[in-house]
């Protein structure tokens, strides 16, 4: 197994997490960036990391912006309730792409292929 392309896997994995918990934004357009860079040209393993990533942070973000815009504007933005729904479905959305992620991070320090369930798509090297 190619070392370089382990350690761009862990990269974009660890990039991923970034993304989520401490850095939004800076760490997508380092992943972007990233992706952009080494995406066409890295090896199967981390062409699969890189890809993923990118793809469920992208399909992620827009999940939580557009169904939380939505609920809001169904909802009103004075009910309670609607707030209770936005909390639990932004707290449900965003711990499960951390959960995941943790497992994709786990796949790419042990040198394997990762498909996130129900967002990513397969990787076809």
């Amino acid at each position: 197994m190619d070392e370089q392309g382990k350690t761009l896997a862990i990269a974009a994995e660890t990039l991923f997490l970034v993304n989520l918990m401490l850095a939004p934004g800076l760490a997508f357009a380092a992943l972007l960036l990233l992706y952009l860079l080494k995406g066409r040209s890295a090896e199967p393993l981390a062409a699969n990391h890189l890809s993923q990533t990118l793809g469920v942070s992208i399909v992620g973000g827009v999940l939580i912006v557009v169904i939380i815009t939505l609920i809001l504007l169904l909802g009103g933005f004075d009910s309670g309730y609607t707030w209770m729904v936005v909390v639990l479905y932004f707290t449900f959305i965003h711990s499960s792409l951390i959960f995941m992620g943790v497992f994709g991070l786990v796949r790419a320090l042990n040198g394997q292929h990762f498909v996130y369930p129900w967002i990513g798509k397969p990787f076809k090297p």
